[in-house]
This record gives structure tokens, sequence and C-alpha cells, in this order.
């Protein structure tokens, strides 16, 4: 019987990808910044911004496009979970390749919400979403305030939602070279630990500072 890893790795060595860690942040987070550096009108609701980044995956980033007309990489969104009993979860894009699942929560900023944690990272410290995956994705909009702000406030927060032990450095480590984001490890309610991956994007109303928030690689 092949195991569940086996069938991971195989899919991993045929993307070229050296890891789980390395597909995520080189595919999925990339697809991220590259949709948003297409994106040029602004949205103040949720919804509407996710359906784009959703629709440039399917028809138009070079990351994603032949992956999923192919049917090689499973793009949902919406992802109806089962919890437990009688308790379902809807998380928001799920992006997935032969047995391995990467879950995303979205969430509009106008300041460093508390919801951010208690709705987003909450869930998958509690495995509501993600439960039997090492790693998951948090995406912020911000439509109100100062994102560079809102980013060192949200830190604290998410630092202290069962933070795990010695990975403070996580937080001042960027996800693909993009300015505004940083990592996290938490504990969860089982005992295993998971890795988020927290990216902000900007849709304030004279932003005009997208492409500068990219840091290219040297």
């Amino acid at each position: 019987m092949i195991r569940k890893e086996q069938f991971i790795n195989f899919a991993l060595d045929t993307l070229r990808y050296k890891s789980k860690e390395d597909l995520i942040e080189n595919l999925y987070l990339e697809a991220f910044v590259d949709t948003y550096r297409r994106i040029n009108e602004t949205s103040l609701l949720e919804n509407e911004i996710r359906d784009f980044f959703i629709e440039d995956f399917e028809q138009v980033n070079v990351l994603t496009k032949n992956l999923i007309q192919q049917q090689i990489l499973i793009l949902n969104w919406e992802r109806w979970i089962n919890v437990s009993s009688g308790e379902k979860s809807r998380a928001d894009i799920s992006l997935s390749i032969s047995g391995f699942e990467f879950i995303i929560e979205c969430k509009r900023l106008k300041h460093a919400d508390i919801k951010y944690v208690n709705e987003g990272v909450k869930r998958f410290v509690e495995l509501k979403y993600a439960e039997k995956d090492t790693c998951a994705g948090m995406v912020g909009f911000v439509i109100a305030g100062k994102i560079v702000n809102i980013i060192d406030d949200l830190k604290p927060k998410v630092r202290d939602f069962s933070f795990t032990p010695g990975a403070e450095h996580f937080l001042q480590t960027k996800c693909v070279d993009w300015r505004h984001s940083f990592q996290s490890k938490h504990k969860r309610v089982n005992g295993a630990g998971i890795r988020l991956y927290h990216l902000f994007f900007d849709f304030v109303p004279e932003a005009g500072q997208r492409v500068s928030a990219f840091d290219f690689k040297l």
C-alpha cells in the first residue's frame, strides 16, 4: 500500500519542489503576490477581492493557470470542512495537490482587529481548519489604515495565542520576500504544531505603493 507521504513526495518530485514548504512558498505564496500586482482597482468587499485572486489563478497567473487547467492543482473557495458531528467550518481558499491541501483564511482589515486571531489563527489552533496539515495561510486585505502599523500591532496578538515557545524569530521571517508578511508557529489543541504564513495586501484608496512593497530577490 502506498503511504500518503510517498504520494506527496512523488507529486513534489514531479513538480520539482524540494518539500511542502518549498511548494507553499514558491508556488502558492508567490502566486498571491503575482496576482496582487495585477490588481488595479480598489475594492472594499472581501469576497470581491478574494474572487479576483481566484479568477486570476484560473485564467492568468503563470504559476497556477496550467496546473489548474490540467487538474493537477485543485482550487476551491468557500471550502466546507467537517469539524465534528453537526459542526462545519468554511475556509476561504484551498489549494491542493495529491494528498496535500493548503488552507487559506482571508480577513478584511481596517486596523489590527483581534478577530484576525479569534476568527482566523484560533480556527487553525483548534483544528477547525487544516486538521491534518502542518502548514496553512492567513491573508489580510487592508482596506483602511496604514498596512505597516496594522502588521506591527497584529504580531504581538498572534504571538500571545498558543505560540510555540522559542519560535519568536518566525515573526521576523518574511514570506517569499514580500515586505508585508511574517510567519508564526503555534501549538494546537492536540499537541501538534502548525506553521502559519501571513500575507497582507494594501487595498487602501490612494495607496499607490504596491510594486514597491515587493522586495526583489538578489
